[in-house]
């Protein structure tokens, strides 16, 4: 490894900006301007601390948590040191600040350079790789960046496919619901209409739950081999290994489509029509209010309670503990189920 260049804390602290943002973690230089966007809390929380020393402000759980993961990936953007003479011991004076030093705390899941380069195409590293089960299952919910959006495919046309600006959802789907819903008049009147509206619309959250739960989290379910892993990464796992990419944050149409579809078929034997347009209706409504929600609460920053408490609770699962957490517009059903978080949160200030 080169010697890292050494510089100031006055050199630092010019860089304080959008456009160039560095901060100093024990004695150690950081260049995170690539990151202003992806940062999970928000750029403006980065860009209070630019320039600065945040040794204690990355330790410290009440004022802004952070996870191992943060660690891990304040690596990748190391550029240099303090030089000797400003060096200092942020933990000298107080022994009980060094248990919560992540130099000296042991690390659960450290990211693996044997696992997918997020910087080279990956369906074709997870396609010719030869991961264990067990492996592949930690390393795919340990969250890397990139800077900009991956590449899945190397081909052209199929990389499109897999990405989706957060506005097409509602470009696609809204006419959809609007077909839908004034076929449905043809079959019952507006009132019964309304009303399998708001049925459909309410009973969205447990479709939420169990779809996050039960198809996108199969995780340990799913068997030994790579065709598997394969499947599995490209239904949710990119989103876990790559949480801030923002074309991989809405759900592509091509898959949200085969999923109403199957939800769609069964109402059609078992629902009269006109009460099924109705429930189909406002379920995707909510899917589409899902989906925006999610890639907000990634991308976004709020100053209202509600949205923050959802931002808190959803980062927790990508950034803590990916078995619990699965509500994203409520944790009402975690609840139900007792799959909320009871370890620090991760706090959105």
């Amino acid at each position: 490894m080169p010697e890292l260049a050494s510089y100031s804390r006055s050199d630092v602290s010019t860089h304080n900006s959008r456009d160039s943002l560095w901060v100093i973690n024990n004695n150690k230089i950081y260049d995170i301007s690539s990151f202003n966007d992806a940062h999970p809390g928000g750029s403006e929380w980065l860009l209070k601390f630019g320039g600065q020393d945040v040794t204690f402000v990355m330790n410290d759980k009440d004022l802004h948590g952070h996870s191992s993961h943060a660690f891990n990936l304040l690596d990748d953007f190391l550029i240099g040191q303090i030089i000797e003479t400003e060096k200092w011991d942020p933990y000298s004076e107080s022994s009980d600040k060094s248990s919560s030093n992540p130099s000296t705390a042991s690390k659960i899941g450290i990211a693996s350079d044997k696992f997918i380069d997020p910087n080279k195409p990956i369906f074709t590293q997870i396609w010719n790789s030869n991961f264990t089960k067990e492996f592949y299952l930690e390393q795919v919910h340990i969250p890397r960046h990139t800077p900009g959006t991956a590449v899945y495919f190397e081909n052209s046309i199929l990389e499109l496919l897999t990405r989706t600006p957060w506005w097409l959802v509602p470009l696609f789907w809204v006419p959809i619901i609007y077909i839908m819903y004034t076929n449905g008049l043809t079959y019952t009147d507006n009132t019964t209409m309304l009303r399998m509206f708001i049925v459909g619309a309410a009973i969205w959250p447990m479709f939420e739950y169990l779809i996050h739960r039960f198809v996108f989290h199969v995780d340990e379910y799913i068997p030994e081999g790579t065709l598997s892993q394969v499947g599995h990464f490209t239904l949710h796992g990119f989103h876990h290994f790559l949480p801030m990419d923002n074309m991989r944050l809405v759900m592509p149409p091509v898959l949200s489509s085969f999923l109403a579809v199957c939800l769609y078929t069964p109402l059609s034997f078992l629902v009269p029509a006109g009460i099924r347009h109705g429930v189909f209706c406002g379920v995707v409504t909510m899917y589409i209010v899902y989906d925006e929600v999610h890639y907000w609460l990634h991308h976004g920053f709020f100053k209202w309670n509600l949205i923050k408490k959802l931002k808190s609770y959803h980062l927790e699962h990508h950034y803590r503990e990916y078995k619990l957490g699965f509500g994203i517009t409520s944790d009402l059903v975690d609840r139900v189920f007792n799959t909320t978080f009871t370890s620090t949160k991760v706090h959105i200030e």
